[in-house]
């Protein structure tokens, strides 16, 4: 049976027009922040979620580590219902973006995610990676498959059937993130909300995708860990190795020295390597099990 977590929340006075979000942790003027998000991590909890991971519940369940988030940013967006203390007015970026209809929605994750991912044994090349939603039986399905730092979901370099992820960018709001029409908030891309994590925790000192010290966006739940133009001790990515997603296999160690991770598949979203830098599209190790995702 999947175990569900409880996630700790406080609940906002209810918006005038009906509005579902609530907040598992506001300051003193109501806004959910870094500093103000609830989150919890076992005593057993890998390292790497602790050190890294902010805004989100997280345990051990046998060989599987459960990540619990409802989703919400801890961060302003203009897709927040406007009576929330989280709204901001839209940015068109000079009329370059427009905003979709859909609106955030707190939302019940689990992710559970393999301590020792078993690889699929498949070779991630050209004719697999198309951008393009049901095309493969390799794929991440649609929805939730991951998570940022922030407790933000992540979904697959896919937009849904007949519309294109190189157009549907234009959607996203400043922090490069959108809500599907089940108000799922989700990054598909780069994106600031995971790097100001890393500047909050003191690995990075900006949070412009690109330019930061260390570029770490979370893990999705198959165990494919998410990186950007870095790897995780700040070292240059050796892009000549890199599978047409962006991916390759390598220890995942921390500046001090640290190793997370032996010989893990992750990928670099990064437009300096790669004009399409997205969220991997092909799911590397056989296990993916995500509950509170919309089918």
């Amino acid at each position: 049976m999947l175990m569900m977590l409880a996630l700790a929340c406080t609940t906002a006075e209810d918006s005038a027009d009906g509005d579902d979000v609530t907040h598992d942790g506001v300051d003193d003027e109501g806004l959910r922040t870094l500093d103000s998000c609830a989150e919890s991590f076992a005593a057993d909890v890998p390292a790497f979620y602790s050190t890294y991971f902010r805004c989100i519940d997280i345990s051990m369940d046998g060989d599987e580590v459960v990540l619990g988030t409802n989703d919400l940013p801890p961060h302003k967006s203009s897709y927040y219902p406007e009576s929330d203390p989280n709204w901001e007015a839209w940015d068109d970026r000079g009329g370059e973006y427009t905003q979709n209809p859909n609106s955030i929605a707190t939302q019940g994750f689990v992710i559970r995610i393999p301590a020792a991912p078993v690889a699929k044994g498949i070779t991630i090349t050209d004719a697999l990676v198309d951008l393009t939603m049901m095309t493969s039986d390799e794929e991440y399905s649609a929805g939730t498959i991951g998570v940022g730092l922030d407790g933000v979901s992540l979904y697959n370099a896919t937009a849904g059937p007949g519309d294109d992820i190189r157009d549907e960018k234009y959607g996203f709001d400043m922090w490069e993130a959108h809500p599907s029409p089940d108000s799922a908030y989700h990054h598909h891309s780069p994106n600031p909300g995971a790097l100001a994590v890393l500047v909050a925790a003191g690995f990075a000192t900006t949070s412009v995708p690109g330019t930061a010290e260390v570029e770490l966006f979370g893990i999705n739940c198959d165990g494919t860990v998410v990186l950007g133009c870095t790897e995780l001790d700040g070292s240059d990515v050796a892009a000549g190795e890199l599978d047409a997603q962006g991916g390759h296999l390598g220890d995942l160690r921390d500046a001090d020295g640290t190793t997370h991770f032996e010989g893990r598949y992750h990928t670099h979203m990064c437009a300096a390597i790669d004009v399409d830098a997205f969220t991997p599209e092909i799911q590397y190790y056989d296990s993916c099990e995500v509950a509170g995702a919309a089918p």
